[in-house]
């Protein structure tokens, strides 16, 4: 059984709500993702999920929705 784990990517230019809304629903339905919550007053996108999580993939999946994550 796959265990769960939390992981957090910096972006330094969400500015609204609207901006985590973009993220989430381009990060909710990849691979290994079983939860996403991005927080533009942080700065943060925490994503939870299993082993097959390729994290520098979603990184690059930020990049390219036009936001700076690293």
């Amino acid at each position: 059984m796959a265990t769960a784990k939390v992981h957090q990517i910096q972006v330094s230019d969400m500015m609204c709500n609207g901006c985590e809304d973009t993220i989430q629903h381009e990060l909710r339905h990849a691979n290994g993702v079983t939860r996403v919550s991005a927080n533009h007053i942080e700065g943060t996108v925490e994503i939870e999920g299993d082993d097959t999580l390729d994290l520098p993939k979603l990184t690059d999946t930020i990049n390219d929705l036009g936001f700076t994550a690293t």
